[in-house]
């Protein structure tokens, strides 16, 4: 079908038709993108990159037990 054929059914349709015609384009092009395969980059530091190092826990503690001697 064709773009012409399908716009003119389209201007056939009542007016209160229209909503839900746009709704359900809407809805064919959102599954059409879920369909598009998804590209993760191989490079975690991307995702992890804004973290800050965290200090080791255990150094902490020691250095906190270590206070008092």
């Amino acid at each position: 079908m064709t773009y012409t054929t399908l716009e003119a059914q389209i201007r056939t349709l009542p007016i209160e038709c229209l909503d839900e015609v746009s709704q359900y384009i809407e809805f064919v092009r959102f599954r059409h993108q879920q369909k598009e395969p998804i590209t993760v980059p191989s490079n975690s530091d991307a995702f992890f990159g804004c973290l800050k190092e965290l200090p080791d826990g255990m150094r902490v503690q020691r250095s906190a037990r270590n206070e008092w001697n």
